[in-house]
C-alpha cells in the first residue's frame, strides 16, 4: 500500500512539473518517433528479463564454486548486476539534466523492489518467504532502511558542499554503509 500511495505522490508531483521538462527535452529528440521509443524500449526490456532469467542460477554457480554464502553473492554481486539498468537510466538522466527523474527512479526503484517480496510471498509454497532465508539478511534490511533514512535526511537538509574526495557527507555515510554492510556479510557467512 505504501509503495501505491508514494508512486502517486511522485505522480501528482511530477505532473505539475512535467510541461517544462517535456518542452525541453522533445526539441532534443525531433526525430525520435513514439513508435520508435517504445521499440526501443521494448526490446531493451526483453533483453533485461531474458538475461535476468538466466542470473539467479550464475550467482549460484558462482556462490557454490568460490564457496562464498548465497547471501553474500546475492547482495553483493546479484544486487550489482541488476542495479546496472537503473545506474544507466540515473547517469543519462544526470547527463540530460533531469536530477529529479534520476532521484525519482532510485528511489521508486528502491520501493518496487522491496515490494516484490509481497509478490514472492503470493508465489512462494513452502509457508512464508521470510522465514525460510538467512537471518544475515536482517541486517542487510537494517542497512538499507538506515541508507534511506540518510537519504531522507540529505532530501529534508539539503547538504551545501563537499564534505570528502568530492562526496556530500550523505554520498559519504551511504557509501560508508554499503562497504561495511558488504564486510559484515562477507564474514557473518564463514
Amino acid at each position: 500500500m505504501i509503495y501505491f500511495v508514494a508512486v502517486r505522490v511522485v505522480y501528482q508531483y511530477e505532473r505539475r512539473t512535467l510541461a517544462e521538462y517535456t518542452a525541453a527535452t522533445t526539441e532534443r529528440y525531433p526525430k525520435v518517433t513514439l513508435r520508435r521509443a517504445v521499440t526501443g524500449f521494448t526490446l531493451a526490456a526483453t533483453a533485461i528479463v531474458a538475461a535476468g532469467s538466466k542470473l539467479p542460477f550464475i550467482a549460484k554457480g558462482i556462490a557454490d564454486l568460490m564457496g562464498w554464502g548465497q547471501s553474500f553473492v546475492g547482495t553483493l554481486l546479484v544486487a550489482a548486476v541488476t542495479s546496472a539498468p537503473e545506474i544507466a537510466v540515473t547517469l543519462s538522466a544526470l547527463r540530460i539534466g533531469a536530477i529529479d527523474m534520476a532521484i525519482a527512479n532510485l528511489l521508486g526503484s528502491n520501493l518496487f523492489n522491496i515490494t516484490i517480496l509481497a509478490v514472492d510471498d503470493l508465489f512462494y509454497a513452502n509457508g512464508p518467504v521470510l522465514a525460510h532465508v538467512n537471518s544475515s539478511h536482517a541486517f542487510s534490511a537494517f542497512t538499507a532502511v538506515t541508507m534511506n533514512a540518510l537519504v531522507i535526511v540529505g532530501l529534508v537538509f539539503r547538504p551545501q558542499g563537499r564534505a570528502v574526495l568530492g562526496l556530500t557527507w550523505v554520498s559519504l555515510g551511504l557509501f560508508l554503509l554499503y562497504i561495511l554492510n558488504t564486510w559484515i556479510l562477507f564474514e557473518h557467512e564463514y
